[in-house]
């Protein structure tokens, strides 16, 4: 085979077998003279598996260790890996060796023929030898009669983790997918179809290792590949999602400029940044000079003084991002910003603040509360990952702008229009997209009292700014928490009874919907609770705003007055 070969490993946790796996996958492809680079991907491991990866990439030639910050899920994992990856062909093999390497030469044979673009391993092939648990078997057939009926899919299994891709594949489809987790196999080849690309199924040899017969697959992530599977076909039949084009990476990568608002940024984040490329970073800070450089950071006093020195030093810096210091960028963050902005009509671009990681209980409870319609209205899209489109708003914690546009917004702006929310005023200045895959993650404090207090100072701001010029369109979702305050505390003497019921009802079946939809026993009712405690913080610190503001305006009011 004279095509290179990039073999990718998502590994979590795999600490005690990942080396010997790693090594072996390098000996069989070595023995078949298969020139193959091996990308190993820890995602976020909780053991010795980075370690063991970095140990492999010393020991071993042509095996590159990549780490994502923390366990996002097998579907990232393999696009992180991708993203690190230079061969033509492109191989998918899970590091637990369930499915032994030495059947990699055969799927590679079977590209090489030239009919098809992509090949599978089928645990339902009439010739596939299988060591299986019953269990799983019964749970692969009824999935695949549910992807068959909703997909009619020319293959039988989607779930195995060993395939094998030609490049162009994956350069096509990968940046339009949503799903991060276990569901990414169907969008992927859902996807891969839809732009008719061949695909071919072929038998497996499969030997279970795992102790539990059904890995590490639980209850709740069966019902969220169910979800995540129908939200697929929501996208791929009605919403053609799939079918948006995104313009493709620039010939010439345009001179970046990161701004991150707090020093100093983490490791991992100016690791990712530099291995972008064309990126320089910057610090906001209230120590900063004008543009002093210390190593490969330079430091600002603020954004007007970054604005000045683009003005007098910085002319070719081409756009500008903003990040929080404590937002960490998920993937290819400036090339997936990037490539947007090669339409000529795309002025800003933004992306959703994910929260994450969590390291407690509370946390990941506070996680799932954060985001939801309940909570965030139609901000959630802000939170989350949410099909591609035009918007005008976005997080100043995550988003583009051409340099220019970056200086005519920040020499008008109001402070405060920073601190959270960056509105954009899009019949003036151009338009902004939001884009899916210009992804960061921040950290969500605990419930009950950290959480609260976060929301009460986000709705504190929102109340001040109802009315005014910087509010958002998110008018509705921002006061609900309070009308609901007021209908409980106060509508019992003003309400007829039945209708006063039926309200209350009806908010509390919406509260135990978005808490059963976490299909976790154990994290449903602090769901619950955590959203009832997300709009007790909401409607004080609203009401706290709107109070200041009238109060604000009031004593402006008895100012202009004593002044006439």
């Amino acid at each position: 085979m004279n095509r290179t070969v990039s073999v990718i490993m998502p590994a979590f946790n795999e600490g005690r077998c990942i080396y010997d796996n790693i090594r072996l996958t390098c000996e069989i492809l070595a023995e078949a003279g298969i020139t193959a680079e091996i990308v190993a991907v820890d995602d976020g491991s909780s053991d010795n598996t980075l370690a063991e990866i970095e140990r492999a990439a010393q020991a071993l030639e042509n095996v590159r260790a990549v780490r994502n910050p923390y366990n996002i899920g097998k579907g990232m994992a393999l696009r992180s890996g991708f993203e690190h990856s230079t061969g033509e062909i492109v191989v998918f093999l899970d590091a637990d060796l369930d499915l032994h390497p030495s059947q990699i030469q055969t799927l590679l044979a079977v590209l090489e023929e030239g009919l098809y673009d992509i090949v599978v391993t089928s645990k339902h092939h009439p010739q596939s030898q299988l060591d299986y648990p019953l269990s799983r078997k019964i749970a692969s057939w009824i999935y695949f009669i549910f992807i068959k009926t909703l997909f009619n899919l020319p293959v039988r299994d989607t779930q195995t983790g060993l395939k094998v891709f030609r490049r162009k594949v994956l350069e096509d489809v990968f940046h339009r997918l949503l799903v991060k987790k276990f569901a990414y196999d169907i969008e992927l080849l859902a996807a891969a179809v839809r732009f008719g690309y061949r695909v071919k199924e072929v038998p497996v040899i499969l030997n279970f290792k795992r102790e539990l017969k059904w890995g590490r697959i639980r209850f709740p992530d069966v019902m969220s590949l169910f979800i995540d599977t129908l939200a697929i076909f929501y996208r791929l039949r009605i919403l053609h999602y799939y079918d948006m084009k995104r313009p493709p990476l620039p010939v010439r990568f345009p001179k970046v400029l990161v701004a991150i608002r707090g020093c100093p940024p983490s490791e991992d984040v100016v690791k990712r940044l530099t291995f972008e490329g064309n990126v320089r970073i910057a610090c906001l800070s209230k120590t900063g000079g004008f543009g002093e450089e210390t190593g490969e950071i330079l430091f600002f006093h603020g954004e007007e003084s970054l604005r000045n020195w683009l003005k007098t030093q910085g002319s070719e810096v081409e756009i500008v991002g903003l990040l929080s210091s404590e937002c960490l960028p998920l993937g290819n963050w400036v090339k997936n910003a990037v490539r947007n902005f090669q339409d000529p009509g795309v002025n800003a671009v933004c992306g959703p603040v994910i929260p994450g990681p969590f390291s407690t209980f509370l946390e990941r409870i506070a996680g799932m509360v954060f985001p939801t319609l309940l909570t965030r209205g139609t901000d959630t899209r802000l939170y989350s990952y949410k099909p591609m489109r035009m918007t005008g708003k976005g997080l100043s914690d995550n988003i583009f702008l051409r340099a220019s546009l970056f200086q005519e917004k920040q020499a008008g702006a109001n402070s405060l229009s920073w601190v959270n929310s960056f509105v954009y005023d899009r019949n003036t200045a151009g338009k902004m997209r939001y884009d899916p895959d210009v992804a960061v993650s921040k950290p969500v404090p605990p419930l009950f009292f950290p959480y609260m207090r976060m929301v009460f100072h986000m709705a504190y701001r929102e109340g001040f700014f109802f009315f005014g010029r910087y509010g958002s369109g998110n008018r509705f979702w921002e006061a609900f928490p309070m009308v609901m305050a007021l209908l409980i505390f106060v509508g019992w003497l003003t309400l007829p009874t039945d209708l006063y019921g039926g309200i209350i009802a009806l908010y509390l079946c919406m509260i135990i919907v978005a808490g059963l939809f976490t299909f976790s026993l154990s994290s449903a009712p602090p769901v619950m609770l955590g959203i009832l405690c997300d709009h007790a913080a909401r409607a004080a610190g609203f009401t706290a705003g709107m109070l200041a503001r009238v109060k604000e305006r009031m004593f402006a009011t008895d100012h202009a007055d004593i002044r006439g």
